[in-house]
């Protein structure tokens, strides 16, 4: 019995699910002041823009003939000056991931090839259509940060 309590203990530890007792008493109080001081930040913008909509980067699997052949890298943002688009774009911001993911990792495993460059351009391009379609409007200019391609042979 003492050994299933001690490997209960110690898994509960290992996933953080015992409770951390703030100093001064409290039912937890102090749990949760830290998890929302650690919590980040929704607006992580690089531009004082109001019309600025952040977009956390991409790292797309490259997997090519069944095997993974490296890492492709995105990091964009979108200008949207109508506040009601904007408005929609910050809601629906999972969905935009979503279909944004889908397009990027097909493009992956169709276009990138070994010793070859992105074509940024396209890329912009397929954000941007995807945009538009999610978003069901125009309105939106992605802008293009970074891409990075890591192959390996």
């Amino acid at each position: 019995m003492k050994r299933l309590a001690l490997l209960i203990a110690v898994l509960s530890a290992l996933a953080g699910v015992l409770p951390v007792h703030a100093s001064g008493g409290g039912h937890g109080g102090g749990e949760r002041k830290s998890a929302k001081a650690k919590a980040p930040q929704k607006n992580r913008t690089f531009t004082s823009l109001k019309s600025w909509v952040s977009v956390d980067p991409f790292t797309i699997s490259i997997i090519q003939d069944g095997r993974v052949r490296g890492k492709f890298t995105v990091w964009f943002g979108m200008d949207v000056p109508d506040d009601g688009l904007r408005e929609k774009a910050e809601t629906i911001m999972p969905r935009l991931r979503d279909a944004w993911l889908g397009e990027l990792n097909l493009y992956a495993a169709t276009t990138l090839r070994p010793r070859r460059a992105a074509d940024v351009p396209a890329v912009s391009d397929l954000l941007q259509q995807t945009a538009d379609t999610v978003l069901e409007q125009r309105g939106s200019k992605v802008l293009m940060g970074q891409l990075t391609v890591e192959m390996r042979n």
